[in-house]
């Protein structure tokens, strides 16, 4: 018994001094860290003609589902999985209302928010005004905005993707989307301007 334990002590000594050699040929290196790749499509733009009094260019990547059959309509973003929903309202007397309403929707995320930065729209020559709410932090929507031509049209959007919000994770996909976004806003015609 004794020889037994004698040669595990001895074996086990030649693996400990043998493992242990700081000229081993084998150097650690963790796994850099890294995250999903992102395709981003190209970019171009299609006209969408809307039946309730607007039209503006929606990127040939994204669809737009108008099944609900009202003024409200979902612009589909495939390749980020992510959805904007679309509210078209014809203002009677209610702008003020519609306006606090969209803030207020804005500003429900300011519980999760780091951050909500506001950007003013102001487009004269088309009769579009707003204004745009970049969300920053891990909150249910990144981005909402909306606009009017302060007489007769009320638009407002609000995006969600359709994944666990992480922002750090969803920021590149967000800065490419927010740029078509721009230039949504940045086309969008009224039908019956007054």
């Amino acid at each position: 018994m004794k020889v037994k334990q004698t040669y595990f002590i001895i074996i086990l000594t030649i693996f400990i001094a043998t493992g242990c050699s700081s000229n081993s040929d084998y150097e650690f290196y963790p796994k850099p860290l890294s995250g999903q790749k992102i395709v981003l499509p190209k970019r171009e733009y299609k006209m969408y003609q809307s039946n309730c009094n607007y039209s503006f260019d929606i990127p040939y990547y994204s669809a737009m589902d108008t099944s609900k059959g009202n003024c409200n309509a979902d612009l589909v973003l495939p390749p980020f999985n992510a959805t904007l929903f679309l509210t078209y309202i014809h203002i009677d007397t209610n702008l003020m209302q519609n306006i606090e309403y969209s803030r207020k929707l804005a500003y429900d995320h300011s519980i999760k928010a780091d951050a909500i930065e506001e950007a003013i729209v102001k487009k004269p020559e088309q009769k579009v005004y707003g204004m745009q709410y970049k969300i920053v932090g891990n909150t249910a929507s990144q981005y909402q905005f909306y606009v009017t031509d302060s007489v007769n049209h009320f638009l407002r959007g609000a995006l969600y993707f359709n994944a666990k919000p992480n922002y750090d994770s969803l920021k590149p996909s967000l800065d490419y989307i927010l740029t078509d976004f721009e230039h949504l806003i940045e086309s969008l015609q009224w039908k019956n301007k007054e």
